[in-house]
C-alpha cells in the first residue's frame, strides 16, 4: 500500500501535548497536513499565531474559540477559519475532538 496516498488511523499514534492534550497526523501531503486533536474539558489553546491557514473543524464537544479578538462558542459541526498570522486559541468547555487543517504542512508537528 503506498503510504503517500493512505493513512491508517489505527496505526498512527498519538503525540501527547500536555495533561489535557493530545493529537496525531491524519493525513499530509502536497501543502496539505489534517491533525486530529483531543482536547479533555479544561484543556486551554493559547493565544498564538502561524505563517498557516488554519480550518478546524468540531467533530464532537464544544469549546470557546477565539480569532483577532473575536470569541465564538462552537459545537460538533460546527467550523472556524484562521487566516495567515491571525491570533487564535480555544477554551474547551467539554470533551472535545478537532480536525484541523492547514496549508502549508505544519513542518514544527513532523517528528526529526
Amino acid at each position: 500500500m503506498n503510504r503517500d496516498y493512505y493513512f491508517i488511523n489505527e496505526e498512527i499514534e498519538f503525540e501527547q501535548v500536555n495533561d489535557l492534550i493530545k493529537r496525531k497526523i491524519v493525513a499530509r501531503g502536497g501543502d496539505m497536513m489534517i491533525v486530529e486533536v483531543h482536547f479533555q474539558k479544561g484543556a486551554i489553546g493559547d493565544l498564538h499565531h502561524h505563517i498557516h491557514e488554519q480550518v478546524s473543524y468540531c467533530i464532537s464537544g464544544c469549546l470557546e474559540f477565539e480569532v483577532n479578538g473575536e470569541k465564538q462558542i462552537i459545537k460538533g459541526g460546527d467550523s472556524v477559519f484562521m487566516p495567515i498570522e491571525s491570533l487564535h486559541g480555544c477554551v474547551c468547555l467539554e470533551d472535545t475532538v478537532l480536525l484541523d487543517i492547514f496549508t502549508p504542512q505544519r513542518e514544527d508537528f513532523l517528528k526529526k
